[in-house]
């Protein structure tokens, strides 16, 4: 959406400079045998610092309003560490 554009967002995180992990680049991760959106794993250096980015289709900035099911599975794969 126009309050946390996926563009700028994307353009802030490859502009830092930090390469993005060859074997987790625009993944897909599902939610009931649906694509729910994409996740890019960035190594920041060590092999323990990492992030992850993850998007969710057809959701604006308020992930949850729109997604709640995404929204929670998104949360608990957060929580948990499991991107599979």
């Amino acid at each position: 959406d126009s309050v946390c554009s996926l563009a700028g967002t994307q353009t802030w995180i490859w502009n830092l400079g930090i390469k993005a992990d060859s074997r987790y680049t625009w993944i897909p991760w599902m939610v009931e045998n649906q694509t729910a959106g994409f996740m890019t794993r960035f190594r920041l250096g060590n092999k323990k610092s990492s992030f992850t980015f993850v998007t969710v289709h057809g959701a604006g900035h308020e992930v949850p309003t729109y997604r709640p099911m995404e929204a929670l599975e998104l949360f608990r794969r957060y929580l948990d560490q499991d991107w599979s």
